[in-house]
């Protein structure tokens, strides 16, 4: 058998059972690469990556670390929304890897009425920041 070329080829050629848990070690591997952490640290699901020491600046160098691995475009704005090693396997899941976790997404919670979006501005300003 040959070695997949990818995580993302890595985790098709794994169980649906066993992807997620992958998917969540290669995560928190990646968040201690960057926060130079060795394996046995106690890192914490739920934990901020900020409460672990993360920068904005680490912040980007995982989005770029994250985004080579897959070989996906991750947004910065993903890593600001789930500073977590938790929440952001499972945006990837959800998201950047619907095709290798099909049929996984949660439904959509609609939006409060009066729920206002970052505006456009902030936004842009993020992007060209950590692009």
């Amino acid at each position: 058998m040959t070695e997949p070329a990818n995580a993302v080829d890595l985790l098709l050629s794994l169980p649906r059972a066993r992807r997620r848990q992958t998917l969540a070690d290669l995560v928190d591997g990646e968040v201690r690469e960057v926060l130079l952490l060795p394996e046995d640290a106690e890192m914490g699901a739920d934990i901020s990556f900020f409460d672990l020491g993360m920068t904005s600046l680490r912040l980007t160098e995982l989005r770029q670390r994250l985004t080579r691995m897959l070989d996906r475009r991750i947004e910065i704005e993903a890593l600001f929304e789930h500073p977590t090693s938790q929440g952001l396997t499972d945006h990837l899941a959800d998201t950047v890897l619907s095709d290798v976790f099909p049929g996984t997404a949660p439904a959509a919670t609609p939006a409060p009425q009066n729920a206002q979006e970052l505006p456009s501005m902030v936004q842009e300003i993020l992007r060209n920041l950590y692009s």
